[in-house]
């Protein structure tokens, strides 16, 4: 990932608003490569430190844990010297077997 010029809002530094958005996008990747169409319903985002335009920067997202229709997830956004820059933690909820998310193709 690299934070382009567009993104940086006070004084250089990427909203956090995006941030949180990327780190969400890194764990529903992970919940859907599983095979199962999932929401997010609980998020929660640390930001370690700050991340600003133009750094390299590399997002990783997995799967933590699953019970029945729930999937916990993280992720995280480190530097190029494996600093950890800002971390999630995420909760997904898969539909029930007698429901469908709109859009899905299963």
């Amino acid at each position: 990932m690299d934070a382009d010029q567009r993104v940086g809002r006070f004084q250089g530094i990427i909203h956090g608003g995006i941030v949180s958005t990327v780190l969400d996008e890194a764990m529903s990747k992970a919940v859907a490569s599983s095979g199962s169409p999932a929401v997010t319903c609980r998020l929660e985002i640390r930001l370690r430190r700050r991340i600003v335009p133009g750094e390299g920067l590399t997002v990783r997202g997995w799967i933590v844990e699953r019970k029945k229709r729930r999937i916990r997830a993280e992720a995280e956004i480190v530097d190029r010297e494996g600093r950890e820059r800002a971390h999630a933690w995420a909760v997904f909820l898969a539909p029930a077997q007698d429901e469908r998310f709109p859009n899905t193709s299963r």
